[in-house]
C-alpha cells in the first residue's frame, strides 16, 4: 500500500466494497483474515501506545487525573472499557511472550484478556508457563482456550479460583423488560451451574431441531417454547408454594364482548399487558372460568363460580384417545398437553368429547395465531 498524498481522492467505503466485490473467493478470504490480523495488530501498537502514556503520565498535560479517564473522554470508551485498557496495556509491560504473539497478530485482545487475568491470579506460575500459554492461545479455538486457561488457574491458584466462582455466584440476576412493541425481554446472567441446569431442562424439552419436520419453529423458538413449557408444568404440578392465600396461577380479564368477538374494552393478562384474540381464544380453551359482573370500572355486582373448562375424567379419555398432541410428528405426551376446543369456547364450542383435541402448548399457541393447520380426524 502506498501513502496517500494530499489532493489524493478519499476512498469510500463504496469503493472498498466494489473492490472487494471483484475478488475471487480464495483472495477474498485471505484479505480478509489480513484485514482480522492487522486489526489485531493495530490492538497491540495501540496497547504500547498507552502503556507509554500511562509512563510518561503524558494524560496530566490534558487535565485528565488518570489514563483511564484520558481514553475514556478522548477515545470514547466507556470508564469501565477504559479502564480494561489500561490493565491490558500495563500487564503486557511483563508478559514478553504474550506482548509478541499480539503485536504479530497471533492472537485477539479477548485472549490478550484471559492471559492476563491468569497471570493475575498466579503470576510467578504464570511466568514459568507463560510459553505454553501462549503457544495454546495461538492454537485452540475460543472455548477450548477458555477451559485451559480456567484449568491452569484452578491447579495454580485454587484460592483465586473458589473467590471468582463466588462472585460468579453472586452476580446472578435474572429481570424482566417490558417493550413497546409487546413483547417482553428476559435479561439472565447465571452462574455455569445454573446455567447448565437450565440448559439441561430446557434442551430435554426443546428436543432435537429435525424431531419434527412440519413444525416450521426455529432453535431459539424451540427453546423459548421450552422454558415456558417448564414453568408451566412446576404451576400445572401443584408443588407451587401459596402466595397471596392461593396457589400461583395466571390471571386473564376479558370483558365479555372480547370474548364473543365484539368490540374490546379490557382484555389483559397478568399485571395489566395487553391480551390478543388468538391468545384470548387460546387460553379459553383449557382454563378455569370465573364469571364477574361489573358495575363500571370499580364496582362488582355478581362473582360466579369457577368452572374448569375440560374436566379431569375429559382430560383421561383424550389422553386415552389422542395419546398426546395431535400434530403429525410431534410426540409430546398428554400431560404436555392442553385441551383444544374445534370450535373455540368463547364462540360457543361445545366441551364434548367429539368436539376437543389433545394440543401439546407450542402447537396449540401456533394454531390459534393461524400458523398451524390441524388434520382432519378421520
Amino acid at each position: 500500500m502506498t501513502a496517500a498524498t494530499l489532493g489524493d481522492p478519499v476512498p469510500t467505503s463504496t469503493d472498498a466494497a466494489l473492490r472487494v466485490a471483484e475478488l475471487p473467493d480464495d483472495e477474498l478470504h485471505e484479505f480478509f483474515l489480513e484485514c482480522r490480523r492487522r486489526e489485531r495488530v493495530a490492538a497491540a501498537e495501540a496497547a504500547a501506545a498507552l502503556a507509554e502514556i500511562d509512563r510518561r503520565r503524558s494524560f496530566m498535560q490534558e487535565r485528565f487525573l488518570s489514563a483511564s479517564s484520558f481514553v475514556a473522554w478522548r477515545a470514547g470508551d466507556s470508564q469501565r472499557a477504559a479502564a480494561g485498557l489500561v490493565r491490558t496495556a500495563r500487564a503486557l509491560q511483563r508478559m514478553p511472550q504474550t506482548a509478541a504473539a499480539f503485536e504479530r497478530g497471533d492472537i485477539d485482545a479477548i485472549r490478550v484478556r484471559r492471559l492476563v487475568d491468569a497471570r493475575e491470579a498466579a503470576p510467578d506460575a504464570f511466568d514459568a508457563d507463560e510459553d505454553l500459554l501462549v503457544e495454546h492461545a495461538c492454537e485452540q479455538d475460543a472455548a477450548t482456550f477458555v477451559r485451559t486457561v480456567e484449568l491452569w488457574q484452578q491447579n495454580q491458584a485454587p484460592d483465586h479460583s473458589r473467590r471468582l466462582e463466588r462472585e460468579r455466584f453472586e452476580a446472578r440476576r435474572l429481570g424482566f423488560a417490558d417493550r413497546f412493541d409487546g413483547m417482553v425481554a428476559v435479561d439472565a446472567l447465571l452462574d455455569p451451574v445454573s446455567a447448565e441446569t437450565v440448559i439441561t431442562a430446557v434442551g430435554a424439552l426443546a428436543g432435537p431441531a429435525d424431531r419434527d419436520g412440519t413444525d416450521g419453529r426455529t432453535s431459539p423458538q424451540r427453546r423459548a417454547d421450552a422454558l415456558v413449557e417448564v414453568c408451566r408444568r412446576f404451576l400445572d404440578g401443584g408443588d407451587a408454594p401459596i402466595s397471596g392465600g392461593q396457589k400461583p396461577h395466571l390471571e386473564v380479564i376479558v370483558d365479555i364482548d372480547g370474548l364473543t368477538g365484539g368490540r374490546v374494552s379490557r382484555s389483559e393478562i397478568g399485571r395489566g399487558r395487553p391480551l390478543g384474540p388468538a391468545a384470548r381464544e387460546f387460553l379459553a380453551c383449557d382454563a378455569t372460568v370465573c364469571g364477574v359482573i361489573m358495575e363500571g370500572p370499580h364496582t362488582v355486582l355478581q362473582m360466579g363460580r369457577r368452572t374448569r373448562v375440560a374436566t379431569p375424567a375429559q382430560l383421561r379419555a383424550l389422553a386415552v384417545r389422542d395419546g398426546g398432541c395431535v400434530v403429525p410428528g410431534c410426540d409430546r405426551p398428554p400431560d404436555w398437553c392442553d385441551a383444544h376446543h374445534l370450535v373455540p369456547w368463547v364462540h360457543g364450542g361445545l366441551t364434548d368429547i367429539d368436539e376437543m383435541c389433545l394440543l401439546c402448548r407450542p402447537h396449540h399457541l401456533m394454531h390459534h395465531l393461524g400458523f398451524l393447520d390441524l388434520p382432519q380426524r378421520e
